[in-house]
């Protein structure tokens, strides 16, 4: 019992030293996910070393996005069958400032081969790629840094195969990075979104770089909307062997308006396009919506689909009260030769987590109203001046605790998760119209 309770003890401690810059527990190899035990016994030896190496007290640091969610990532870096460590951390003494520490095993002994001071006091992204395929993985780092005008800092670090050490060979300040083969050339390209000090103000650019040998160079930029606030996402599409691979990226302007980029690589021109940008006001109002609602594939057919709010729905209501509010229809379309074309049709209620899809058939027989104190939408049916005929079916969320203890068998469950269920309920005029569970679950569709 006795050495039970020192083996308890002593697991505890070793939990308790592996805390992050966020307080969150993940300290893992890439292709695992283990407790802060377990990875201590299966890399004690590295473990140690790293904390006998840095000597001060140290505090982990997790990055925020991306694949590598760890403090600790353990892989093969340089492709000759032995695993190499990163660590990431801040020194208790000057938490302004994140760093990396790198080791490499050697007869399977861990080594130390280099410490690097970091930009910013928390990590946004890791990327580890072979971008040039020589066999040895680039490390790409994404500093967060409230000193930069983008807040963050892209540095890249190449391994001297020589001297078995990672050498730092850019250091670029951007909102956000991603590797991408954007040419279609095979080899992985630093895709960037940054920001250009000009006379009349900052211009956001959008840029290429590919390695080539010790050093990136540029070979591709174009112009961006400079109105955005934030960047929030990034997707990427390549819907045939013969289309330009495409970057679609989610901006914020303000707190509630959002519009999409898209870029691509015009092998016709060679050069890098962003052609929803209007060249004479500088401004793409052509993604413009009043949500911020994402990019998304909304009729899976590999092709995403950006949302465009462009005008109210069921504006000729007669029963608008202070208690009512329109609701903008969302068109989703798709980018091609001609511009963008509709492909679907959708009332979103973001802040409940669902859409209601429409035919284009039934954009100027419906309406619908929300009601604000009762977080519920009402669907109508419309005569053409828009005003209401019939109630067909209304859409609310129900908190899931209220759901068990009330009686909603009436209501159709379509969204469910642990905290709330969007249901819905079919009136009568709804039912002789053939409105069933099947139509209603085709309708009202989950937020991704």
């Amino acid at each position: 019992m006795k050495r039970l309770f020192a083996l308890s003890v002593i697991i505890l401690a070793i939990a308790m030293t592996f805390s992050s810059c966020d307080s969150e527990s993940l300290i893992l190899p890439a292709d695992s996910l283990l407790s802060p035990p377990l990875y201590y016994e299966e890399y004690e030896e590295l473990v140690n070393l790293f904390y006998n190496s840095i000597k001060d007290e140290t505090t982990l640091c997790i990055p925020q996005k991306g694949d590598y969610r760890s403090a600790i990532i353990v892989e093969d870096f340089d492709s000759d069958g032995n695993p190499e460590a990163v660590i990431f951390y801040k020194n208790n003494n000057d938490v302004s400032v994140a760093r990396m520490h790198y080791f490499d095993s050697v007869d399977g002994r861990w080594i130390s081969f280099g410490d690097y001071n970091g930009y910013g006091a928390g990590i946004e992204n890791i990327i580890i790629s072979d971008m040039d395929i020589d066999g040895n993985s680039e490390i790409l780092v994404l500093w967060n840094t409230s000193g930069s005008p983008s807040g963050n800092i892209l540095s890249i670090y190449r391994l001297d195969v020589v001297t078995k050490k990672y050498k730092e060979i850019l250091n670029e300040s951007c909102f956000l990075s991603e590797v991408i083969d954007i040419d279609g050339n095979g080899r992985k390209d630093i895709f960037l979104i940054s920001q250009n000090n000009i006379q009349s103000g900052n211009q956001k650019v959008a840029k290429t770089m590919r390695l080539s040998g010790d050093s990136f160079i540029l070979f591709g930029e174009t112009k961006l909307d400079p109105n955005i606030s934030t960047y929030s996402s990034v997707k990427t599409e390549k819907a045939s062997k013969d289309s330009p691979m495409r970057i679609y990226v989610d901006a914020l302007k303000g707190e509630h308006e959002m519009i999409t980029e898209v870029i691509y690589w015009d092998h016709s021109l060679s050069k890098l396009c962003s052609p929803l940008l209007d060249t004479e006001t500088m401004t793409n109002f052509a993604t413009l919506r009043y949500e911020p609602v994402g990019c998304s594939d909304i009729n899976n057919d590999g092709i995403i689909d950006i949302p465009v709010q462009s005008s109210v729905f069921g504006k000729g209501d007669n029963l608008i009260t202070v208690d009512t509010e329109n609701i903008y229809l969302t068109e989703w379309k798709n980018l091609n030769s001609s511009g963008l074309e509709t492909v679907a049709y959708t009332l979103v209620n973001y802040s409940d987590g669902y859409m209601i899809k429409l035919d284009e058939s039934e954009i100027y027989s419906t309406g619908i109203r929300s009601y604000r104190s009762q977080n519920c939408w009402i669907v109508y049916s419309a005569d053409s001046d828009g005003e209401a005929v019939n109630e067909l079916f209304s859409v609310i969320k129900i908190p899931f605790l209220k759901w068990n203890v009330q009686k909603f068998s009436a209501y159709i469950p379509v969204i469910e998760n642990e905290e709330s269920i969007v249901c819905a309920f079919v009136t009568s005029d709804g039912k002789k119209l053939g409105l069933d569970e099947k139509f209603i679950k085709s309708k009202i569709i989950k937020i991704s």
